[in-house]
């Protein structure tokens, strides 16, 4: 019989405070690359253009000549060099240009044009193992101590619930089977936008007619509702400025059980 790797010794108690794992994603314009810049020692995989005008450390990896591999390495050269580097967080701008890195390396791998070339949706499949991949190059860089932020944009999705009638949702822009993986992933999943409010504006044949009007203040929600979807695996509170330093704030008061 071989030697039990699961001992007594394997048994691990009480709370395992770990690096973050965070997506923040909403639409164009509402700060996420900001966001992203103001964490602590930060370097960016830069798959989309725009940083430019961010001071921090970046990978531009956005030009055609980059592929998906040069992802995986620019995750290796991090993992060399981040106490030469002063790295403390590393951020990914954006999963959907990620997901068009990993398409274009799925068809140049199978010699074809299009992802959906390769019959019974195995192209999808593929690219999911791809992804495996990124996400298990992040977490190793996590086991050293690095925070992570994944950044991406928007889209509006069908959610057909049998307890009630179907309604559309904020989730990520990624295929449906990368986005389930990326939300099973994260620790967090941060949706952003301006502070909105309605008002009511009058009243139009009878009917209530309301209006939105915003204050200008980003913030991000950290709690699933109907209109978007998010995810804490830490309890704080939604929705909270969108500012990395209260975000790590609001973690620490939590886990001190402050909140």
């Amino acid at each position: 019989m071989s030697e039990n790797k699961i001992t007594l010794d394997s048994i691990v108690k009480g709370k395992q405070e770990k690096p973050v794992r965070q997506v923040i994603y909403g639409l164009d314009g509402i700060g996420k690359t900001h966001y992203v810049y103001g964490a602590d020692g930060i370097i960016v995989l830069a798959f989309e253009d725009g940083q430019s005008e961010f001071d921090g450390q970046k990978i531009p990896l956005y030009e055609k000549e980059h592929g998906f591999l040069d992802g995986i390495d620019a995750e290796r050269l991090i993992y060399s060099n981040h106490k030469k580097l002063g790295i403390k967080t590393v951020g990914i701008d954006s999963l959907d240009r990620l997901e068009e890195k990993i398409f274009a390396h799925v068809c140049k791998t199978n010699k074809v044009d299009s992802i959906e070339q390769i019959g019974f949706a195995k192209g999808y499949v593929m690219a999911l193992n791809h992804w495996q991949t990124f996400l298990s190059g992040l977490d190793s860089l996590r086991a050293l101590g690095l925070d992570i932020i994944l950044i991406g944009h928007s889209q509006i999705v069908k959610i057909d619930d049998p307890t009630t009638e179907s309604y559309d949702r904020h989730d990520l822009k990624l295929d449906k089977r990368v986005r389930g993986m990326i939300r099973e992933w994260a620790d967090f999943v941060s949706y952003a936008q301006f502070e909105t409010h309605s008002y009511k504006a009058g009243e139009k044949f009878g009917q209530s007619v309301y209006k939105a009007s915003t204050t200008g203040n980003r913030i991000m929600h950290t709690v699933q509702q109907p209109a978007f979807e998010a995810k804490s695996r830490v309890s704080i509170p939604s929705p909270i400025p969108l500012d990395w330093k209260t975000f790590k704030s609001e973690i620490a008061k939590a886990r001190k059980g402050s909140v």
